[in-house]
């Protein structure tokens, strides 16, 4: 425990991290860690150390309840929320008979300017201070497997070009895309498979797969026409789709099947086809839309790495109208995030579905989704829109 700094100078290391804006002075008022002059030795004591760099890292040895209290002096209701969306977890597993696993792991990163929509530059900012965090906590769970499949997105870009390369490689890993790319719109951003190589990079003699140039979905149109499942046959004829998803009618296991870990973003509706965000409309949204009937995804929350989830106060008829777009979705399926959620198992290096979310927007798809994430990775602004929305006042009682 020698090497493991005191815990005031890791605290004022994970506050001068996870909120670069603030002053000394004001880290020492906010996390009560007393005047300038001590907050400038706390953090001296944490870079000698080797804890805090441009980022913050926790020690490896650090027990997990002092994490637990750090992390809570940053975002106050971190422990309670995190309770809160196991608690969710438990009751969407009961009541839906495909449920995933119970959610383990809250982590709340810095995204300062977030809220000046107007500003590009300043939005933009934000997604990048949150990926500098986020890819320290991602990097933490790859760490731990030998395999991981990625999706794509705005955070998922911010996070993985911020991914540090590793000195020694130790357990050689692969990286598989979640998704091919769309057919009719220029990809804004990291690709699936852009994700799976900048990864790949970062570990020394690790590997990728590619799916450039396999479509992400099946149009409706064609669908209709294909009883003999032609056009998800033809995309099987990328070896690496075979290998990634398997062949139709066939009863080899695909890696998809078994994978260890998923890192994905959520999207809901709104933000997915909102050109003033970040970047542009995002283009896998552009292309379900373009392939399904007109105003289909509106029966959606959103979806989690290309697979919709309807609004849970639909009728059934109106719940199986999104089942069926997710059925010409060639990435990868409900059932699959569902295996991967249940199997998940840090011991076993085993971090299952592992999920970053920037934008507070997309708290209801989180909310709805949350019984098949293990891991979420989000801003402060998303984890106080969660935390209004689950967390009770002071003065009345509730599940923990």
């Amino acid at each position: 425990m020698d090497s493991i700094p005191g815990y005031d100078a890791l605290v004022a290391a994970y506050w001068r991290a996870h909120d670069p804006a603030l002053t000394q002075r004001e880290i020492g008022e906010k996390a009560n860690l007393g005047t300038q002059a001590q907050v400038s030795r706390l953090l001296a004591e944490a870079r000698e150390k080797g804890v805090l760099r441009e980022i913050f890292q926790f020690p490896t040895d650090l027990p997990a309840d002092l994490r637990h209290q750090i992390e809570n002096s940053f975002f106050k209701r971190h422990s309670a929320l995190e309770n809160a969306l196991a608690y969710r977890a438990r009751i969407l597993n009961d009541t839906r008979s495909e449920g995933g696993s119970f959610f383990k792991r809250l982590h709340v990163v810095p995204a300062p300017g977030l809220e000046k929509e107007n500003d590009a530059a300043t939005r933009d900012k934000a997604f990048r201070t949150f990926g500098a965090s986020a890819a320290e906590i991602i990097t933490e769970y790859i760490d731990l497997t030998d395999e991981c499949c990625v999706a794509w997105g705005n955070a998922i870009e911010a996070t993985v070009r911020h991914v540090r390369s590793r000195s020694t490689s130790g357990t050689l890993k692969q990286f598989i895309p979640i998704a091919g790319e769309p057919t009719n719109h220029e990809p804004n951003g990291v690709s699936p498979s852009d994700a799976a190589r900048i990864l790949a990079s970062a570990w020394p003699g690790s590997s990728y797969l590619s799916l450039r140039g396999v479509q992400a979905r099946i149009p409706k149109s064609v669908y209709a026409h294909d009883e003999h499942q032609i056009a998800r046959e033809l995309a099987a004829y990328s070896k690496n789709y075979q290998q990634i998803f398997g062949q139709p009618r066939s009863s080899d296991y695909p890696r998809i099947s078994r994978v260890p870990m998923i890192l994905t973003e959520v999207d809901d509706a709104q933000t997915s086809r909102d050109p003033t965000r970040i970047g542009n409309a995002d283009p896998w949204y552009l292309e379900t839309q373009d392939a399904e009937d007109p105003n289909v995804l509106e029966l959606a929350v959103g979806n989690i790495g290309g697979v919709w989830i309807a609004r849970s106060e639909l009728p059934l008829e109106e719940k199986a109208k999104v089942e069926q777009v997710n059925k010409r979705w060639l990435g990868a399926q409900h059932m699959d995030f569902v295996r991967c959620s249940r199997t998940a198992d840090l011991e076993r290096g085993r971090p299952g579905v592992v999920v970053l979310a920037v934008e507070p927007e997309k708290k209801n798809i989180i909310l709805e989704a949350i019984y098949l994430i293990n891991v979420l990775v989000i801003s402060r602004q998303l984890a106080d829109a969660l935390a209004d929305e689950l967390l009770l006042p002071a003065t009345q009682t509730g599940p923990s």
